[in-house]
């Protein structure tokens, strides 16, 4: 068994980096689809007249979008290097903290009618979004601090 054991891993791992490449090339599409989707909601919002709906919007789409290619330059890394470096994915996790904490102030700001209950639980929500924001940004200042100290 041992000695198919290493005729199989150089197929595994042509394989796995064709996953890789496929994953990426699906997420770029992905992105450059859904900015295009994005911008066209945008359009259609603003020539609506509702401005504050269309720029929500945009805030949303873009992020997202930033999202995305984040990912697949973190993939693209991978693909490179060989192991997965945390930093990208950390940003990832701070642009989705703060699409959401835009997401939140923006329904606030075109519901502030709705009453003490929605007031609540969007201050709570921006309370965790808030410290999650401050801890992956902690997180990433430690990583670049760590990697100009080892320089």
């Amino acid at each position: 068994m041992r000695r198919f054991r290493p005729n199989l891993i150089p197929p595994l791992e042509h394989g796995e980096r064709a996953i890789y490449w496929l994953v990426a090339v699906l997420l770029m599409l992905g992105a450059v689809v859904y900015l295009g989707f994005t911008v066209t909601e945008v359009f259609a919002t603003y020539r609506a007249g509702d401005f504050t709906q269309g720029t929500i919007e945009l805030l949303n789409g873009s992020l997202l979008t930033l999202m995305l290619a984040q990912v697949v330059y973190t993939t693209l890394n991978f693909l490179e290097t060989g192991y997965i470096q945390i930093e990208p994915v950390l940003v990832v996790g701070i642009i989705a903290a703060v699409r959401r904490i835009l997401v939140i102030a923006a329904l606030l700001s075109t519901h502030a009618e709705e009453g003490p209950e929605l007031f609540s639980r969007a201050m709570t929500e921006l309370g965790y979004m808030g410290a999650i924001t401050l801890a992956l940004a902690v997180a990433v200042f430690l990583i670049r601090y760590r990697k100009k100290e080892a320089t």
